[in-house]
């Protein structure tokens, strides 16, 4: 169990969060901890969700392409200040210092958090985004495959996707490229017993090692795609919630939203 000194350490895994987030749990603001960066193209259905200030646009969160007009994310990416936030979806992107012909930008007209949401990081840590307008599927833009609504508690190796900081120690340090990398998801036990019972865990959760550190989600990389291959395919099973700092710390899991637990929430609005 997690000291009440490291759970204190706990802060926000968005760039730009809510002070009372980034004060109490999950990743400090802002590559995937021990990852390498992925091939062009490799996770299609993967976005960056940009939040614009003025005329600049800063990369916040991940995401991912549900269909044409929805975006899957965690709660806490949308939910400061909503009234006056202005996002943007950046998909079909790779590397951020690129022009990319790939990369399609479509302003975001409406976003809702789950309804069991009570802000900060929680098990009901999902949201939903929509565009003002289409997106066009092409081979680097395709909507993500969810999982069955029976597995609820995914086993094995699982590859987690995003333009998170690289950073392990306090301060992010934020890539251009998109990363990547391999871990074991942790049974929910032992995920519990490293997490600490005073921690925001709960059931609809599930959990990456490994405990031994090195190998981690970070700042930027909430909101992500959580990917188990089934069949030859990116299954997404998690979304990036929450974790400890510095990143990949040993002993310390990084949390996710079970996505085979709100299936029929999403399906119900992403229409």
């Amino acid at each position: 169990m997690k000291s009440v000194l490291a759970l204190l350490c706990l802060v926000a895994v968005v760039a730009a969060a809510p002070r009372s987030v980034q004060t109490k749990y999950g990743f400090p603001s802002g590559r995937v901890v021990g990852g390498i960066n992925a091939l062009p193209g490799e996770f299609p259905a993967i976005v960056s969700i940009q939040r614009v200030i003025l005329v600049v646009s800063v990369h916040v969160c991940g995401g991912t392409v549900l269909n044409n007009f929805w975006i899957l994310t965690a709660a806490h990416c949308i939910t400061e200040n909503p009234e006056t936030a202005t996002f943007q979806i950046w998909a079909g992107a790779h590397d951020f210092s690129a022009t990319e012909p790939s990369r399609q930008v479509i302003t975001v007209t409406r976003t809702i958090p789950h309804p069991a949401y009570i802000g900060g990081v929680n098990p009901s840590d999902v949201g939903l985004m929509r565009m003002v307008t289409p997106l066009t599927f092409t081979d680097r833009v395709q909507p993500t495959v969810l999982p069955p609504a029976s597995q609820t508690d995914p086993t094995g190796a699982v590859t987690l996707a995003g333009w998170g900081s690289t950073s392990a120690g306090v301060l992010p340090t934020t890539p251009d490229i998109l990363q990547k990398v391999t871990k074991p998801l942790i049974t929910f036990a032992e995920c519990l017993a490293a997490a600490g019972v005073d921690s925001p865990l709960g059931p609809t959760n599930i959990c990456t090692g490994p405990l031994t550190g090195g190998v981690s989600a970070c700042s930027g990389d909430s909101g992500g795609p959580l990917y188990s291959i089934q069949n030859g395919q990116q299954v997404q099973v998690g979304i990036v919630s929450w974790g400890f700092i510095p990143c990949g710390s040993v002993g310390a899991p990084s949390v996710y939203v079970g996505v085979a637990h709100y299936l029929d929430w999403i399906n119900s609005q992403a229409v």
